[in-house]
């Protein structure tokens, strides 16, 4: 029988031993995720390089607003369980030990997300979000990639310290708050639950403010992004985005109908050099039909390369930020055709990269619209309007068909013969990305060359510039770098360029690839010493263009601003063939007509614009930033307000107009639809 330490001198007889404890849980709660920020700030490394001490101090000052919010999200329903008549945990053992567990399983769960969020964050230079759920329906695949990607058993220990900890000072506040102490009367129990509760409503709402609840976009209180991202919590960012988000089409609607741009299709027509839309276009999709005079009689087989994280911030002949050769065959190969150096993806991931090459979109909130069943047979992009022309249309990866729902997807937008794992000799697997790059185009050029008596369209993508970073014992020069990390990943990039070459050493002098056009791009870029949470070399990635007759100009090098949406209708271009253009991008090689040159790209709730050479920032439910591409450490919103309205404005409207576009049918090809002719002789 437990004997009650009962202390009624004074005023302390008037404290509800409940509400104390549940407070002093809060509080502590607070003050670890707190810790777990001065941990993210220590192995987070050069990240936080140049931003003064007091700004990294008010990160914490800020990131305590955040944090009592999650803590007090918990706090809610285990106090009011814990206060309820026959449930008060100061009178009954069971539902005292009930709500111990549950606050232990929920704090175990939040101390994970934090672990989750110290690679994500040094990863994407963003906190941790539902893009961390992108890949959860593959566990086989994602699994041991993370493995061998991550310390994870050092993490794992980090995480068990944190909550043994945590568990330990909880427990120690429960023995001596509530246990060794005579249970508080009801009354008094019933005059705090108020009180303490309004406390909890308002630490959960985080502002006093009317119109507006707690938002992320709080945390940018100064003009460095680190420090910003540095006073978000990862578990405000994830719930908010997982839960409040994203995935469910209602809620991204409601995001959408936010972005309240009246004329934002008549925006997006100007943008495209299109007339100003008549009224009853204005529900229609984006479109144009484009004819050339005269039509290719003789149009080239289409090979699309899309190279896995071939940023430009590696490549020699664009903007290498390392002191090693690690692009010889790539540089070599750009002698020899079109070259574009001031080219954009549209997103981060290999599936936002496919899409906006393939289709000419840009990225959209929310799941991947390649899972997603809008996804269905909605798109027409290259792979439906070469299939249209005759082409046959394939489609070559590494690793699992299934992994993004690439099958899935692409077979029901064009794509006629999906090649992949299940394809290749077993004893070439190397990891869960399949086999090594050079199996792939081996694979492809057996297959491709047999096909010179029928045109076709090859989509390649390659994947072992990717973690678990694993490659073959194939003959390429490895790059010394002391650092084993920077060793490996450096060696794997070189490494797919080989294999780049070594694909187009067998195509280029094989007359089976006569009248051939090579296109090469990337999924995304490779982030390099990140200035803000848009760090625009993410998205900075090459486009080449080739043909195996020479008919194109050699050593070219193309300076106007492009991105992945752009590289349909460029391709479309020098096809010269007639099409329905549903795409947000125009033909790069063109130099007639009135489109703008632009790039947009997005990531989460933030939405990213280039024109003229300024990057502007729209962060939904956050503040707009704008600067120069040359400088982006200076913000100009506030010196530059109407230029940063302007291109903000853009940016929303293109990205309204696209989502819109989604949503609406496309015409029938073989209709004979009121079109916008543009003709290119």
């Amino acid at each position: 029988m437990r004997t009650f330490i009962v202390k009624d001198a004074g005023w302390s007889k008037y404290l509800s031993t409940s509400a104390v404890y549940f407070l002093l849980l809060t509080i502590t709660l607070t003050l670890f995720f707190e810790l777990w920020r001065l941990i993210l700030l220590i192995l987070s490394g050069t990240l936080s390089a140049g931003v003064p001490g007091r700004i990294l101090l008010q990160s914490f000052l800020v990131g305590l607003r955040f944090d009592f919010a999650i803590s007090c999200y918990l706090a809610i329903p285990l106090y009011l369980l814990g206060n309820l008549p026959r449930l008060d945990i100061s009178r009954n053992k069971f539902f005292r030990h009930l709500n111990f567990y549950l606050m232990a399983l929920v704090v175990g769960l939040m101390f994970f997300l934090q672990m989750a969020d110290i690679e994500f964050f040094k990863f994407f230079n963003s906190r941790l979000n539902s893009i961390a759920l992108a890949w959860s329906d593959t566990p086989g695949i994602v699994v041991p990639m993370l493995w061998k990607m991550y310390p994870v058993v050092r993490y794992l220990v980090l995480f068990l310290v944190m909550f043994t900890g945590f568990i330990i000072i909880i427990h120690w506040l429960r023995e001596k708050i509530i246990i060794d102490k005579a249970p508080s009367p009801v009354w008094i129990n019933l005059v705090y639950l108020p009180l303490v509760l309004a406390v909890f409503l308002l630490g959960a709402r985080g502002r006093v403010e009317e119109k507006s609840p707690l938002r992320w976009g709080t945390a940018y209180f100064s003009e460095y992004d680190y420090a910003n991202q540095l006073a978000l919590n990862p578990i405000f960012t994830f719930f908010y985005d997982a839960i409040y988000d994203a995935n469910k089409k209602a809620q991204i609607k409601e995001q959408m109908d936010r972005i309240d741009i009246p004329d934002a299709v008549r925006v997006v027509r100007h943008l495209l050099g299109l007339p100003v839309a008549l009224e009853e276009e204005n529900n229609q999709r984006i479109f144009r039909e484009i004819t050339f005079t005269p039509e290719n009689d003789d149009p080239p087989n289409v090979i699309l390369i899309i190279m896995e994280s071939f940023g430009s911030t590696r490549i020699g002949i664009l903007d290498n930020r390392y002191p090693y050769e690690i692009t010889p065959r790539f540089d070599s190969l750009s002698r020899e055709g079109i070259l574009f150096t001031n080219f954009y993806s549209t997103g981060q991931h290999t599936y936002t990269g496919i899409f906006s090459t393939l289709y000419g979109y840009p990225t959209l909130f929310g799941k991947s619209v390649m899972k997603m069943v809008t996804g269905q047979n909605s798109f027409w992009g290259l792979p439906s309007i070469l299939r249209h022309h005759g082409y046959e249309t394939m489609f070559f990866t590494t690793h699992d068909p299934h992994f993004d729902n690439m099958q899935g997807f692409l077979c029901s937008n064009g794509v006629m013969r999906l090649y992949s794992l299940d394809d290749y000799n077993p004893e070439y697997k190397i990891s869960t990305l399949g086999v090594p790059d050079h199996i792939m185009f081996d694979y492809a050029y057996n297959i491709l060359r047999e096909k010179n008596e029928h045109r076709f369209f090859a989509t390649l993508l390659t994947s072992s510039n990717h973690g678990p970073w694993l490659i073959p014992d194939v003959p390429f020069e490895r790059i010394p770098a002391e650092d084993e990390e920077w060793r490996t990943k450096l060696n794997c990039f070189k490494y797919s360029d080989w294999s780049l070459g070594y694909f187009f050493d067998k195509i280029k002098n094989d007359p089976a690839f006569k009248n051939t056009l090579v296109v090469v791009t990337s999924d995304n870029g490779c982030w390099y010493d990140p200035i803000t949470d848009h760090d625009l070399t993410q998205f900075q990635i090459p486009l080449f263009i080739f043909d195996t007759d020479g008919r194109l100009e050699k050593n070219r090098r193309v300076e106007r601003l492009g991105s992945q949406i752009d590289i349909a209708a460029t391709v479309m271009g020098q096809v010269r063939l007639n099409y329905h253009d549903y795409t947000f991008g125009h033909d790069l090689l063109k130099t007639s007509g009135s489109a703008v040159d632009y790039a947009h790209f997005s990531e989460w709730y933030k939405v990213g614009y280039i024109e003229n050479d300024y990057h502007v920032i729209a962060r939904l439910n956050g503040p707009t930033s704008l600067y120069t591409v040359a400088n982006r450490r200076r913000n100009l919103v506030d010196s530059l307000p109407d230029l940063a309205r302007e291109y903000e404005k853009k940016a929303l409207a293109l990205f309204k107009t696209a989502y819109e576009n989604m949503h609406r049918p496309l015409r029938q090809e073989t209709s004979s639809p009121q079109p916008l002719t543009v003709s290119d002789d």
